[in-house]
């Protein structure tokens, strides 16, 4: 009986002892070690997709769309007609101005030929038969002259055949001078003056019928189309779109506080719900170059080139968007939860020497959705205490326990 007491009592005294002990070890606490790793860091954001080089077309006149002449989808040449409209009077009033133009032209021959071709032709006569004459008058008074030297002939008659000759040379620069004198200088100005006012109306009516044509600003893709055959369009109405889709713009809203992180020639990817398993990729172009606001944001204009091979990704389109912000080869990291601001200093628990908690400042570099780089306070394979269900301070002894 003795005995079996002593037994009782000893295996008392060791549950006393392994309990005592049992509670003094420090207790287990989540936490995870310093690693060296690749970090990348992402901007996410979202956009719209619009094409590159984009051109909008608008109605000139009003007009009514009698043919459609192109389809959405389609690749156009700059200047193909999208469309043929009714213009009748567009075009019958250009008709009228080049033929008015056509009547100034042909007077403007009548200035430089002096005349009309039947003035002419009168004219032209008259000193022909004056300069016969004149010669004839002067061979005769040659011959007369010949027959008087040799007194074969009497003077009273060399006077007459004399008057003769001047009589028909005043006929003739009678006529040359009225040939010159056809139109005179005053009609040479109205003449010149209503050409003017004859091209200018034809430019006016050449311009007022292009107004009414409905062509490609440029080469590319018709990739928005809103004409219908019989349809009436109003001056300035917007009725295509013309554009490169090879390449695409994204045009991205990014929250102020992220705006120091971009660069242009940063990597670009996007996605696009409609089409998950695809994805593109191209750079940030352009920066903003001011901040507004759009609903409770404050955000900035971001602009990327992105590749577009195939063409699927279409204009208008929301996407997401992930911009490389950075990257970190072989860096100390750590998780993102370690990591608590105190004031203006970025601290963690570190786990020292036998499970002994201390505070450390840290300064960080980029981060990740979960990780962060540390550049200052840790080594590699140390411990960094995670949140918890139990509050640890500084100076408290733990066990880290690793949390995947």
């Amino acid at each position: 009986m003795k005995r079996l007491l002593l037994t009782i009592f000893g295996l008392g005294v060791c549950a006393a002892l392994f309990l005592y002990f049992r509670r003094a070890e420090p207790p287990e606490t989540p936490a995870a070690v310093v690693r060296r790793a690749t970090l990348v860091q992402r901007l996410t954001t979202n956009g719209k997709i619009e094409a590159l080089d984009n051109f909008a077309v608008h109605v000139g006149v009003p007009c009514r769309v009698l043919r459609v002449e192109a389809q959405e989808g389609d690749a156009v040449r700059q200047g193909q007609s999208l469309a043929t409209v009714e213009n009748a009077s567009a075009r019958d009033a250009l008709t009228r101005a080049q033929a008015q133009l056509e009547i100034a032209r042909a007077d403007q021959g009548l200035i430089e030929r002096g005349g009309t071709a039947a003035e002419l032709a009168e004219v032209d006569a008259a000193i022909g038969r004056a300069r016969l004459e004149q010669q004839h008058a002067g061979k005769q008074l040659a011959s007369l002259e010949r027959l008087i030297t040799r007194q074969a002939a009497p003077r009273i008659e060399l006077e007459d055949q004399q008057q003769r000759l001047r009589k028909a040379e005043a006929e003739l620069a009678a006529f040359e001078h009225k040939r010159k004198s056809l139109l005179g200088a005053e009609d040479r100005q109205r003449v010149l003056a209503r050409i003017r006012e004859a091209e200018a109306a034809a430019a006016q009516a050449a311009g007022a019928l292009r107004l009414t044509e409905i062509r490609a600003p440029t080469s590319g893709v018709l990739y928005s189309l809103a004409l219908k055959p019989g349809a009436f369009y109003q001056a300035g109405e917007l009725v295509a779109q013309v554009g490169r889709l090879d390449k695409v713009r994204a045009r991205l809203l990014v929250d102020e506080p992220e705006l120091g992180r971009l660069q242009t020639g940063q990597p670009v990817r996007i996605g696009w719900d409609a089409l998950p398993a695809a994805s593109w990729h191209g750079v940030v172009e352009r920066l903003p170059s001011k901040v507004t606001t759009v609903g409770a944001r404050s955000v900035g204009e971001v602009l990327c080139t992105i590749d577009n091979t195939g063409q699927r990704l279409l204009p208008n389109v929301t996407v997401h968007v992930e911009i490389r912000t950075g990257v970190a080869e072989n860096a100390l990291v750590i998780p993102r939860a370690a990591v608590a601001r105190e004031g203006d200093q970025t601290m963690i628990l570190a786990v020292g020497p036998e499970g002994l908690v201390a505070q450390r400042a840290v300064r960080l570099g980029i981060q990740d959705p979960n990780r962060v780089q540390v550049l200052e306070g840790l080594a590699e394979n140390e411990w960094v205490l995670l949140p918890g269900v139990r509050a640890i301070s500084p100076g408290d002894k733990v066990r880290p326990k690793a949390v995947s």
